[in-house]
């Protein structure tokens, strides 16, 4: 292990969480093998590496939620047993997971407050007045924009994930994790979490910080530890290292690229674009501005905006899942009232944002997940599964992906987030889509996998996909997309060549109307 920085007794001077040769098996599989990682009183530690490397698996034994780990932990030097996660919040250790703890008919107000509910007569009565006024109070103590009133299931994902910083937050944690906080949120609310999270170390407060978005880790970190494949392989002080080096250690390639992006110039003159797949006339989702598009076989338009502009309405719309007014043709045909299935049959497909909530079956096989929306056309004959094909192309798409682990069988619950989502990508993949819409689609995924993924979309654009990207990245749309239009307010913009934008000219254009588009989102 390479570490980076001060003299051995100085580091252990300030250490407010030790971890020593921690281990941890399922079954037979050794998922931590040794892992030793410390984390210093005010002090912003990134844990980073691909998925599958045990982030997750680490995580979940720091908060209690394997007991069966071996090694030892220390806080403040002192040794105790995190065996439940009862016994880490008593050591005040909270965690901010990826997929969310959330309950959606509670308001935000009782969320935060939940588990630490303020009662009267013994406990009998629940104030509820008491209980938003302490939480109004805690969220104003960290500058925190949530509405407090709004019942979460309401909310979209950045506000979820507002809600479950600001629950963490009321805690009082000493180690405050976080697993990839920011991957499905705007840039705006990204500099707002950075702010608090900075405040916080200042304050001693020390923070794993979870991510696979390396420029995020060198902007705001202070050390940085690399697992591969369940052990640790680097720990250095961010300052020392650049992206490129962090890219290297967490693949062991010499050669690991930071970006897959293909030169702007080069787009169109790989694809030829003809005449519109999707056209939508008029099409006004909610009330809001008509929006007019088309998108053409083997195009990639990418849409950028604010956190609550409306894109994902719009998506969702397009497949059926919510109404919408105006006109919807595909291959020049209007269809009529839109349906995910009628979606379906007509070629439309889609990756939504919240994989947890509406994505995936979590309690079935990867298998299954993966041959639910092909199973309608060649997957399907008569209403019999084609198994052996089934087996086949599903395997052949776990290679694809690089799923990991490797079993068809596994339940999709089981999975780390980024396996979780690649899988998504392979369903969308295997049904062989006219018009792939996709919603964040990298959200969570680390650099390999984000990648790969780039790869595919470029593929099944090649083969005549047409694309919808929704992404907060702005390198993954400037990278993929043919076409980009910005969403402000609801209202879909002129949609223009990407070689109009660079990095800070489509920011700029994002950026136009926040207090407005974040006063929508409230």
């Amino acid at each position: 292990m390479t570490e980076v920085g001060s003299s051995t007794d100085l580091r252990r001077e300030n250490h407010l969480l030790e971890l020593r040769n921690i281990h941890k098996s399922f079954s037979s599989v050794e998922v931590l093998k040794g892992v030793d990682f410390d984390l210093r009183q005010g002090e912003i530690h990134a844990l980073i590496g691909h998925n599958g490397a045990g982030k997750s698996t680490l995580i979940k034994v720091v908060s209690g939620l394997y007991p069966d780990y071996s090694g030892s932990i220390a806080i403040n030097s002192k040794s105790v047993d995190l065996r439940t996660p009862h016994a880490a919040a008593d050591n005040q250790i909270a965690v901010i997971y990826q997929d969310f703890a959330l309950v959606p008919e509670f308001t935000v107000a009782e969320n935060i407050a939940l588990g630490r509910e303020p009662g009267r007569l013994g406990g009998f009565l629940l104030p509820h007045g008491d209980l938003r006024r302490r939480s109004e109070r805690e969220i104003a103590e960290f500058e925190l924009d949530v509405p407090l009133d709004t019942p979460v299931r309401h909310l979209g994902v950045a506000g979820k994930q507002m809600t479950e910083i600001a629950k963490a937050l009321a805690r009082r944690a000493r180690v405050l994790i976080m697993d990839e906080p920011t991957a499905r949120l705007a840039p705006h609310e990204r500099t707002r979490l950075f702010e608090i999270m900075r405040r916080l170390a200042a304050s001693g407060v020390g923070i794993i910080y979870v991510s696979h978005f390396l420029d995020e880790i060198k902007e705001v970190t202070d050390r940085v530890t690399v697992l591969r494949d369940g052990a640790v392989v680097a720990s250095a002080a961010t300052e020392s290292m650049d992206i490129e080096d962090m890219a290297r250690l967490l693949t062991g390639d010499e050669k690991t690229m930071v970006s897959a992006a293909r030169p702007v110039a080069d787009k169109c003159q790989e694809r030829s674009i003809g005449k519109a797949i999707l056209e939508l006339i008029d099409f006004s989702v909610h009330g809001r501005p008509p929006a007019n598009l088309a998108l053409a076989p083997g195009e990639i338009v990418g849409v950028a905006g604010l956190v609550g502009s409306g894109r994902t309405s719009l998506a969702r719309a397009i497949l059926g899942d919510i109404a919408a007014s105006g006109t919807l043709r595909i291959d020049g045909e209007a269809i009529g009232k839109i349906t995910p299935g009628r979606a379906a049959r007509y070629g439309i497909a889609m990756v939504p944002e919240d994989r947890k909530l509406t994505g995936l079956a979590l309690q079935a096989s990867i298998a299954s997940n993966m041959e639910l929306t092909a199973l309608g056309t060649y997957l399907g004959y008569w209403g019999l599964v084609r198994r052996d094909l089934a087996c086949h192309v599903i395997e052949d798409a776990i290679d694809r992906f690089r799923i990991l682990p490797k079993d068809p069988g596994r339940p999709v619950g089981h999975l780390s987030g980024g396996n979780a989502q690649k899988v998504l990508m392979a369903r969308a993949a295997l049904a062989k889509p006219k018009v792939l819409l996709l919603d964040q689609p990298t959200a969570g995924v680390d650099i390999g996998a984000k990648s790969e993924t780039h790869r595919q979309i470029r593929a099944l654009a090649e083969t005549g996909t047409a694309v919808l990207l929704i992404s907060d990245d702005l390198d993954e749309l400037l990278s993929l997309s043919d076409r980009i239009a910005v969403m402000t307010e609801g209202a879909l913009g002129a949609v223009v060549d990407t070689t109009n934008f660079n990095r800070s000219t489509l920011l700029a254009a994002i950026s136009q109307n926040v207090e407005k588009c974040r006063a929508r989102a409230d």
